[in-house]
């Protein structure tokens, strides 16, 4: 497996990480997002320490999470029904 060793900081705090080339993008854009989060509720609420934060921000983007993933289920379900009916109709 390829993978190179890479460094984000969240909360202040370093991670080392062995990554897949493609992915490095994504995991310090994902931390980078982790981190304007922390930024964002620490600004708006008195959290007394990060854990508090980094409890809000795993909440808000799991909740984002499983909306997409219901919003793409129906989706899925939408269209799956739409195909259905235009193989119907050429059938006939």
């Amino acid at each position: 497996m390829n993978t190179i060793p890479i460094t984000v900081n969240i909360c202040e705090r370093p991670y080392k990480l062995m990554v897949k080339p493609d992915d490095e993008p994504l995991v310090r854009e994902a931390a980078r997002k982790i981190n304007e989060g922390l930024r964002n509720y620490a600004q708006s609420y008195a959290f007394k320490d990060n854990q508090d934060l980094l409890a809000m921000v795993a909440l808000q983007y799991t909740l984002n999470s499983l909306k997409n993933e219901k919003e793409i289920s129906y989706r899925a379900r939408e269209l799956a029904g739409q195909l259905q009916q235009i193989d119907r109709t050429l059938s006939i």
